[in-house]
């Protein structure tokens, strides 16, 4: 009788023992996968940090440059007394060509333009402001004018600009391009009269591929051009 007293009451202790063992061990399994995750997350962040501080990812990219065109020639005045009102309209632009950044001809029908070196303002602006300055300059006319000006016209100038790059087909012979266009037109009782027109094409030898010996080419175009216009419009009467 007494052992079974015994028996029982270590059955008893047995059984409170393992409830415990298991009720503190309870938080535990909760707990677990929450510190696993943390562990896990703490252990991703220090691996993140070590490869930012071997590994730099910042990238440095060049600076952008801003180029004007601009003719340096200086025509004299016209040795006798002109007349007419001459309207230099806005010269086109061909698509091509019409954006501020630089475009190099580099195979028969491969182009490709730089985004960090740019015109300042688009060619077309650029160029037309130079031709009007030329033209005023050399006087082929009384007066030269824009389309702002309130005055009335006796001929009309129009113009385009079909290519303005870098050809750098031949890298050991860069050379800049420019092909510009006109129209001299005068008034007439029914319709605007074709009086000339001429295309003008320049390519010219630069100094290696920077940019600074390209706009240079391009500007020994423009004064070649400008040359010869103005001689052309002198042969005309206005």
């Amino acid at each position: 009788m007494s052992r079974n007293i015994f028996r029982k009451g270590a059955k008893t202790q047995s059984s409170d023992f393992l409830f415990f063992y298991l009720s503190a061990l309870a938080p535990l399994r909760e707990t677990l996968p929450k510190m696993k995750t943390f562990i896990t997350s703490l252990l991703l962040f220090i691996a993140l940090g070590f490869i930012a501080g071997c590994v730099s990812v910042e990238k440095n990219y060049p600076d952008k440059r801003y180029f004007v065109l601009e003719a340096s020639r200086a025509e004299s005045p016209a040795a006798t007394k002109v007349g007419g009102v001459l309207l230099v309209s806005s010269l086109r632009v061909s698509p091509r060509y019409e954006g501020r950044s630089f475009v190099y001809r580099r195979g028969a029908a491969n182009f490709e333009s730089d985004f960090y070196h740019q015109f300042l303002v688009s060619p077309g602006a650029l160029l037309t402001e130079e031709v009007r300055r030329a033209l005023a300059q050399a006087q082929v006319a009384q007066y030269v004018i824009g389309t702002a000006s309130q005055l009335e016209p006796t001929h009309y100038l129009e113009g385009s600009i079909d290519a303005l790059y870098g050809d750098f087909r031949d890298l050991n012979a860069p050379k800049a391009v420019l092909e510009m266009e006109f129209f001299l037109s005068k008034e007439a009782p029914t319709k605007a009269e074709i009086v000339t027109r001429k295309r003008y094409v320049k390519s010219m030898a630069v100094n290696g591929r920077s940019p600074e010996a390209l706009v240079k080419g391009w500007n020994d175009a423009l004064n070649e051009i400008l040359t010869a216009l103005i001689a052309d419009l002198r042969a005309v009467s206005f």
